[in-house]
């Protein structure tokens, strides 16, 4: 069922979509779902490309699908709950994705501008840290997941 309802709010299907922040280096993207304290997770990852979200926070429910722009290996691919749902989806094939959702764009969808690295930025700036999350098929709770790197100001942009 297809809702025209500007997000978050999909009365029509009484849930919310959350936003969702994406960032991308050559080998893999980095989505984090912005939902605190997620009770009954559910992160679905296809072996297509698509991904199926849901969850349950503050007494509201929370869901989302969408399609990849290209084909993620599920079985290297992982996810975290700490204080937000981190999903780290390794890419099948190495390259710069000119978006990371297939179709239309989803409202809910953001470039996550604080992990965001170009593609001559990457030797610079660190990776991803997926120490600590757990594979897709498990679905389990993911301990140890640290702090997320690189949260701190944007030197340079005083004044504005």
């Amino acid at each position: 069922k297809f809702c025209l309802c500007p997000p978050p709010f999909c009365a029509a299907m009484g849930v919310l979509k959350p936003n969702v922040l994406w960032a991308q280096r050559k080998d893999l993207v980095w989505l984090t779902v912005e939902i605190t304290n997620v009770e009954d997770l559910s992160v679905d990852l296809q072996e297509g490309k698509g991904l199926k979200f849901s969850g349950k926070s503050d007494g509201n429910t929370y869901e989302f699908e969408m399609d990849f722009h290209a084909p993620v290996d599920v079985a290297e691919s992982k996810f975290a709950a700490k204080r937000l749902v981190e999903i780290c989806l390794v890419k099948k094939e190495e390259g710069s994705w000119p978006r990371v959702y297939s179709g239309t764009k989803p409202t809910f969808v953001k470039c996550d501008w604080n992990k965001w690295a170009d593609s001559d930025e990457e030797d610079e700036k660190p990776g991803f840290d997926m120490s600590g999350m757990g594979g897709m098929p498990g679905m389990g709770g993911m301990p140890g997941m640290g702090g997320m790197p690189g949260m701190g100001g944007m030197p340079g942009m005083g004044g504005m």
